[in-house]
């Protein structure tokens, strides 16, 4: 009886003490100057949130509840047993891995001892694992079993030293372990040698570490490589140091501290080997004291178990799984715990954005769609929508504390003016430091205006008279033809107007004529959806909402659109097709 009073002032204490903190926040007009952001490392931010917070849950995996006074244990026993394995202080260790436990584990465990993560995508070929080692100069990897055998096949040919293999079951009970192993797991022997080695086995050799793992960083220290998708060019490897996830976690809660109270739980599906993942997914719930959902192999169809099942507040997913999602049946009160629905990774049309905001107040929430904008250079979010704008159909949102944002004019390459579309600039503490060994693009990447230095992001947009960042599209997408800029996005937003399309792609082919043509690729929206019928309503759409020469003039018809590893739409497997 004791115990429950003592855990119940403690629960109204932390309440009464996220009150007066919250205070500080609320994103106003004008932002307060002299924000004093984070000092130290990813890891020192967790540990922070697990004294204020140390009984709240802090992730949930399955049917495993890990509260962040449990998490920091189990960070502490990673970080004494990669000390013991060798690795020092400013040294690249890979991770490639799912959403599990011991990805997070391993992630602020390598914060804690001054390491940097080097993140790889699972999906990933042998030979980009190979470069992406080789390009960090990686001595220690974890990995996920069913990626094993590629990592195998390269060991020789890089210079790690020491592997380490888990399994996605390993944070399982028995009964889910042995359900996923028949539905889902692989099977495959991994052969243990001096090199390679289990979880279980790593973990113990955090016995014999003698010490405090615990090494002291700056906030400007190198902390995360991130490669880019590569759907533009080869993939680079984008340095990112504390500060870029630190200010934009705090940079949140001036934006959106509706979103962000510790007793709300997110859902964590995205990968965390993604900028857009590991920002927002991962490091901004801990950092607020927040329970993240870790999700390995998301199922679209599994929807409404999670959302019931973790009475999910915040949900964060791309836009085509909102997509998938409002055509599901729900109760009418079943979406009352949501507060909001983040989205990244990829164009939000107006259309979907209307469509996603009247699905949950149809069934009880009175949240919104909230869609933000950045990229891997700029540590996943650097633009983010607070509440009284989320709703506007094709705003992006304002920056983040202490971020600029200046609309270059791609033809003058002076600033626009107000409404006047050009290349988005970024400047701030969200951006990265450099690529991984590579000065010549970095160089390429950074522009010097004034006395600032510039990320210049290849996106097209323009800024509004309040300041509010409007999208419009990749540069390198436009499409010219007969002189005259066609952007993609508008021209796939106008198609998904119609009910008999399920979705689409626009790209420009080349014509000798006219130099480009636009061509839409088109998934049809059920069987009943002839290809006749598409053309025919099409017609009728593009002649009240294109311009002539935006009308696409080619219609290729497919069962699905090509993504990529990050699961956005490849253009250049379209260009190919």
């Amino acid at each position: 009886m004791l115990e429950f009073l003592y855990r119940k002032l403690k629960k109204t204490a932390r309440r009464l003490d996220m009150y007066i903190e919250r205070s500080k926040y609320g994103y106003i007009e004008k932002l307060p100057a002299g924000i004093e952001y984070p000092e130290g490392g990813l890891y020192d931010a967790v540990y922070e949130a697990s004294c204020k917070w140390p009984h709240n849950v802090a992730l949930s995996y399955y049917d495993l509840d890990i509260t962040y006074k449990d998490l920091i244990k189990r960070i502490d026993r990673v970080a004494r047993a990669l000390k013991q394995t060798g690795v020092e202080k400013g040294e690249r260790v890979t991770i490639c891995m799912p959403n599990t436990p011991e990805e997070v584990y391993t992630f602020y465990a390598i914060s804690e001892i001054g390491a940097v993560a080097n993140m790889i995508h699972p999906l990933s070929s042998e030979k980009e694992i190979e470069d992406h080692v080789n390009k960090a100069n990686s001595r220690v990897m974890l990995v996920i079993d069913v990626s094993y055998s590629k990592v195998e096949s390269i060991i020789k040919n890089t210079g790690l030293e020491k592997v380490i293999v888990v399994s996605a079951t390993r944070s399982m009970d028995f009964v889910v372990r042995l359900v996923y192993r028949l539905t889902r797991g692989r099977k495959g022997h991994i052969k243990k040698t001096q090199t390679v080695m289990t979880w279980d086995r790593f973990l113990a050799t955090a016995n014999k570490f003698v010490g405090n793992p615990h090494e002291r960083v700056n906030s400007d220290d190198d902390a995360v490589i991130l490669y880019t998708g590569g759907t533009t060019g080869k993939p680079k490897g984008a340095v990112l140091s504390n500060l870029n996830f630190n200010s934009q976690a705090l940079g949140a809660h001036y934006l959106v501290p509706e979103l962000l109270k510790p007793r709300y739980s997110m859902l964590t599906f995205l990968p965390n080997f993604h900028a857009f993942g590991l920002s927002v997914c991962m490091h901004l719930p801990l950092y607020s004291g927040m329970r993240m959902v870790l999700i390995p192999q998301f199922n679209p169809k599994k929807i409404r178990q999670y959302i019931n099942k973790y009475k999910l507040n915040v949900f964060v997913a791309v836009p085509t799984v909102y997509d998938y999602m409002i055509k599901q049946k729900f109760g009418k009160r079943e979406l009352r715990r949501i507060k909001g629905a983040g989205s990244g990774g990829d164009v939000v049309s107006p259309e979907l954005k209307k469509n996603l905001n009247d699905f949950l107040a149809a069934h009880g929430s009175k949240g919104c769609m909230y869609n933000g904008y950045g990229l891997t250079e700029a540590g996943g979010c650097a633009v983010f929508p607070p509440s009284r704008i989320a709703r506007e159909g094709d705003v992006v949102g304002l920056p983040m504390p202490d971020t600029k944002i200046l609309i270059l004019d791609t033809k003058t390459q002076k600033p626009a003016d107000t409404g006047k579309d050009g290349e988005i600039l970024l400047s701030g503490l969200t951006m990265m430091k450099r690529y991984l060994d590579d000065t010549a693009e970095t160089e390429k990447t950074f522009i010097k205006i004034g006395a600032k230095r510039y990320l210049r992001t290849g996106d097209l947009g323009y800024l509004d008279e309040r300041g509010a960042l409007h999208f419009r599209g990749r540069i390198k997408r436009i499409i010219i033809t007969n002189g005259y800029n066609v952007y993609p996005s508008n021209v796939e937003d106008i198609t998904r107007k119609s009910k008999l399309v399920s979705k689409c792609a626009c790209i420009g082919v080349p014509d000798k004529l006219r130099g480009e043509i636009v061509k839409i690729f088109i998934v049809p929206n059920g069987k009943s959806a002839s290809e006749h019928a598409i053309r025919k309503d099409l017609k009728k759409i593009y002649h009240q909402y294109l311009a002539k020469y935006e009308i696409p003039r080619e219609y290729s018809f497919v069962e699905d659109l090509p993504k990529t590893k990050l699961g956005k739409v490849d253009t250049i497997a379209l260009e190919k097709m």
